[in-house]
């Protein structure tokens, strides 16, 4: 499949994973990807899980490298792009599908959905 095709498969993943605010582990959005999908090749569950993660971050989602550090310390990427090649980065060094508890996890609270909500209003 192609980009084109598979971008209305993003759009529809990420829809599910921010529906209600929450945490996602990188694990749980890669799951996501090969059961909706049906995808079996690691490096296209790769690819996609990418591109529904460049889509959260785009959404608003906040990334957490640290689990279990202190919030106050903030993660030197700050752009969607830096945030996904840092993933992309870790992910090649694990040589295998994340796991819990490995690279990040998303965070989508109520004042980003709130702030998306915002910014869809004012486009319309």
């Amino acid at each position: 499949m192609t980009n084109t095709e598979m971008h209305p498969k993003v759009g529809e993943l990420t829809d599910i994973l921010l529906s209600v605010p929450d945490e996602t582990g990188l694990d749980e959005v890669c799951w996501e990807v090969k059961d909706k999908l049906k995808i079996a090749d690691d490096d296209e569950v790769k690819r996609i899980t990418l591109d529904v993660v460049r889509e959260m971050l785009r959404r608003g989602a906040r990334v957490d490298f640290d689990c279990g550090v202190p919030t106050g310390r903030h993660n030197p990427e700050t752009t969607p792009d830096e945030i996904v090649a840092r993933i992309e980065r870790e992910w090649a060094a694990l040589k295998t599908l994340p796991t819990i508890g490995d690279i990040c996890i998303f965070e989508w609270t109520p004042a980003a959905m709130e702030a998306y909500g915002k910014r869809g209003q004012e486009h319309d």
